[in-house]
C-alpha cells in the first residue's frame, strides 16, 4: 500500500515540478519576449525620430530657400525693369542711383490698394518728408529716461505722440505690407543718408547724422527704444538694430557720439540674433561687417 502510494505521489511531484518549470519558462520566455519587443519597438521609434527630423529638416531648408529668395517680381514692380538693386556694402554709389531708386519706392507705393485708399492729397512721398521733419524737430530722450518715470512714459509713446495716430497706422501698414521688400530697399536709404549730406540734399526729407545717431541711440540704450523694436516683425527688429550700430559706428569716426553709447555689446548681440534669423537675404554681408566691427574695437 505504502508502495503504491509513493508511486502515485512521484508523479504528481514531477507533474508539478513539470508545471512550475514550464510556467517559468514560460513566463521568462514571455519577458525576453516583450524585451525584444520592446528593443525593436524603441529602434523604430528612433529610427522614425531620425527620418522626422530629417524630413523637418528639408522642409526648413526649402521653407528658408522660399524665404531668402529675393522676391524680382516684385522687385522689378518697384524699380523697372533695366534698374539694378543697390545691395548693402556697396561703396561708392551714384547719386542718381540713389535718388532715383528712392523716388522708385515711393511711387510704387502711390500705387498700392491699400495706400490709394488713404486719399493722401500728396501721396507718400510727402508723407514721409512730414515724418522726417516731424522726428527730426521731436528727438527722444536717450540717455536717463529711468530717473524719472513721466520721462520714461514720455519716451515709451514717442513715435504715437510726435507722429499722431493716423500716420503711425498708415506707417504699421506699410511694415505689414511691404515686409517681403523691406531688407532689400533699406541698403538705399542707408547709403542716402551717409552720402555726402543725401547727395546735398537734392531729395528732401533727409535727416542728419545727429539725428539719426539719437533714434540709433534710443533703439540701442533705452528701455523705450528697446520696447518699442520688441513689438515689431523679427525682421525689422533685427534690421533697425543692425543699422543703428553702422549709424553709431559713424558717429564714432565723426566724432558725434556725445552720449558714449558702448556698441560692443550689440555688436554681439546682433551677431547672435542675426545667426540665428535665417530668413534674412543679406545675412552673410551682416555677419561679415559685424564681425569687422568686433576688430575694429578690439572685442
Amino acid at each position: 500500500m505504502e508502495k503504491f502510494i509513493k508511486i502515485l505521489i512521484i508523479p504528481v511531484i514531477v507533474g508539478f515540478i513539470g508545471y512550475f518549470a514550464y510556467n517559468k519558462i514560460i513566463n521568462w520566455h514571455k519577458k525576453e519576449l516583450v524585451s525584444a519587443i520592446s528593443q525593436e519597438r524603441n529602434k523604430f521609434e528612433e529610427k522614425t525620430w531620425q527620418l522626422e527630423e530629417k524630413i523637418r529638416k528639408l522642409e526648413e531648408e526649402l521653407s528658408l530657400k522660399k524665404e531668402t529668395h529675393i522676391p524680382k517680381e516684385k522687385l522689378t514692380e518697384v524699380f523697372g525693369e533695366e534698374e539694378t538693386l543697390i545691395f548693402p556694402g556697396i561703396e561708392n554709389i551714384d547719386c542718381e542711383d540713389l535718388e532715383r531708386q528712392i523716388i522708385a519706392f515711393f511711387s510704387y507705393l502711390d500705387k498700392r490698394d491699400y495706400i490709394i485708399l488713404q486719399n493722401l492729397e500728396h501721396g507718400t512721398y510727402d508723407l514721409f518728408k512730414q515724418v522726417v521733419k516731424l522726428l527730426s524737430e521731436n528727438r527722444p530722450i536717450v540717455t536717463g529716461e529711468t530717473t524719472d518715470i513721466i520721462l520714461l512714459t514720455h519716451n515709451m509713446a514717442h513715435f504715437y505722440r510726435v507722429l499722431g495716430k493716423k500716420r503711425i497706422k498708415l506707417t504699421k501698414k506699410i511694415l505689414n505690407n511691404e515686409n517681403d521688400i523691406f531688407e532689400s530697399i533699406m541698403p538705399t536709404f542707408y547709403s542716402f543718408y551717409k552720402s555726402n549730406k543725401c547727395c546735398k540734399e537734392e531729395l528732401q526729407g533727409c535727416p542728419s547724422l545727429g539725428v539719426l545717431y539719437e533714434y540709433a541711440g534710443f533703439f540701442l540704450n533705452t528701455v523705450a527704444g528697446r520696447s518699442y523694436l520688441l513689438r515689431r516683425d523679427s525682421k525689422i527688429r533685427i534690421l533697425t538694430t543692425y543699422y543703428s550700430i553702422l549709424i553709431i559706428d559713424k558717429a564714432n569716426e565723426e566724432i558725434l557720439n556725445h552720449y558714449g553709447i558702448d556698441i560692443r555689446p550689440h555688436i554681439d548681440l546682433s551677431i547672435n540674433d542675426i545667426s540665428n534669423q535665417k530668413s534674412l537675404i543679406y545675412r552673410k554681408h551682416y555677419l561679415t561687417k559685424l564681425q569687422s566691427l568686433k576688430e575694429k574695437y578690439k572685442m
